[in-house]
C-alpha cells in the first residue's frame, strides 16, 4: 500500500482488522518523505492517526501488551530498572536509553569507557524510558512528559550543558518531541556526533579492514545525521557502502512498533537489509542504534555486527 493510501485509510479509525494492520504495519522509516515531491510529513500524520485507534482500543494485541508493560514498569521490557541519580556539577549527562541499559548493555559499558577515556565531566542519568516507542505508536504522552520533567530537573541540578544519548529513537524524542513540553535546558546530541567531534583525541589506529555502516532511520532520515559516523570510521579502516545508505538507507525492520505487532513484516524487511549488507563484503557492519544492532545481530544472517561504541571501545588502550 502507498503511503498516501495508508494515511487516507488510517484516518477512518474503527475496529477493523485490515484498517488496524494498514495503520500499524508502517515502520515509520520516513523513506517516503525523502522521495515525496510534496514534502508531506507522513510519519507525523500516521502517528496522529494511530492515536485515534488507540483512543477507541483498536490496536494490535501485542501493542496492547506493550502499553501494559509501560504502565506497570515504565519501560518497554517490563523489568525493574536500576536508577542513576546524578549529583554534583557535570558538563555532560549520558542517557543510555532502555535497550542499551537493559538488553544490549555492552553499548552502555562501551560508551562509559569512551567518555572516561576522553576525560570529560559526565554523569549517567537514567530513571525513565524516554517514551519514544509509545509516541511512535500513538500511545500516551505521559511517559515522554515524565522523562522530560526528570531531565529538566537533573540538568538544572547538575549544570549539564549537554545530554548525550545512545539511541536514535531517544535522540529524536528528546531533541524534537519534547519541544512541545518546553525547554530542557541543555543541548542534545547522539553519541556519534560527540565521537566525530572528538575522534582525533581517541588515538584510533587505521586497520586493514573493510567497514560498512548501517544508517538507522531515526538517525539519518529523522535527525539528518549521516556524515558523522563516517568521519570516525574512515579513521579506522576502509569504508564501503551498501546499495542503500545515508538518507536512502534501508530499514532494519525494527521501527514503528512493527516488530512488536507484525513480526513477519519486520523479519522480511530485516532479511532484505541483511542481503544488502552482505553484498558489501565488509568484514564488519557498524550500527549506531541499539535496536538496529539487536535486530541485525539476531537475524541469523551470519554478519559480524558491532555498535560503533563497542567497535571503538575494543580498540582503546587502557
Amino acid at each position: 500500500m502507498s503511503p498516501r493510501g495508508r494515511i487516507i485509510l488510517s484516518f477512518h479509525a474503527e475496529n477493523d482488522s485490515e484498517l488496524i494492520k494498514s495503520t500499524f504495519s508502517c515502520l515509520t522509516c520516513a523513506m517516503c518523505e525523502v522521495v515525496c515531491p510534496s514534502g508531506v510529513e507522513v510519519t507525523n500524520l500516521l502517528e496522529t492517526a494511530r492515536k485515534r485507534f488507540v483512543e477507541i482500543g483498536a490496536v494490535p494485541e501485542r501493542l496492547s501488551e506493550f502499553f501494559g508493560k509501560m504502565d506497570r514498569s515504565g519501560n518497554p521490557y517490563g523489568i525493574d530498572v536500576e536508577t542513576y541519580d546524578p549529583s554534583g556539577q557535570v558538563d555532560i549527562l549520558y542517557y543510555p536509553g532502555c535497550t542499551s541499559l537493559l538488553r544490549e548493555r555492552e553499548i552502555f559499558e562501551s560508551s562509559v569507557k569512551i567518555l572516561k577515556k576522553l576525560g570529560v565531566r559526565f554523569a549517567i542519568e537514567f530513571k525513565y524510558c524516554c517514551g519514544s516507542t509509545t509516541l511512535r505508536t500513538g500511545g500516551s504522552e505521559k511517559f515522554a512528559r515524565r522523562n522530560f520533567e526528570r531531565l529538566r530537573e537533573i540538568v538544572e541540578k547538575t549544570g549539564a550543558k549537554r545530554i548525550i544519548v545512545s539511541c536514535p529513537g531517544c535522540y529524536r524524542t528528546i531533541a524534537k518531541d519534547y519541544r512541545k513540553f518546553g525547554e530542557i535546558g541543555a543541548e542534545v546530541q547522539h553519541m556519534v556526533e560527540f565521537l566525530a567531534e572528538n575522534a582525533a583525541k581517541l588515538g584510533l589506529r587505521r586497520e586493514n579492514i573493510r567497514i560498512a555502516f548501517h544508517d538507522s532511520c531515526h538517525l539519518a532520515r529523522h535527525m539528518k545525521v549521516v556524515e558523522e559516523p563516517r568521519v570516525v570510521l574512515r579513521r579506522m579502516g576502509t569504508l564501503v557502502e551498501a546499495e542503500q545508505h545515508g538518507l536512502s538507507s534501508f530499514c532494519c525492520g525494527g521501527g514503528g512498533g512493527v516488530k512488536l505487532s507484525y513480526r513477519d513484516i519486520s523479519r522480511a524487511v530485516r532479511d532484505m537489509r541483511v542481503a544488502q549488507l552482505k553484498k558489501t563484503e565488509a568484514e564488519v557492519i557498524i550500527t549506531s542504534c541499539p535496536y538496529c544492532y539487536r535486530n541485525l545481530k539476531n537475524s541469523g544472517g551470519g554478519l559480524n555486527i558491532k555498535d560503533i561504541t563497542i567497535f571503538i571501545a575494543e580498540r582503546l588502550k587502557e
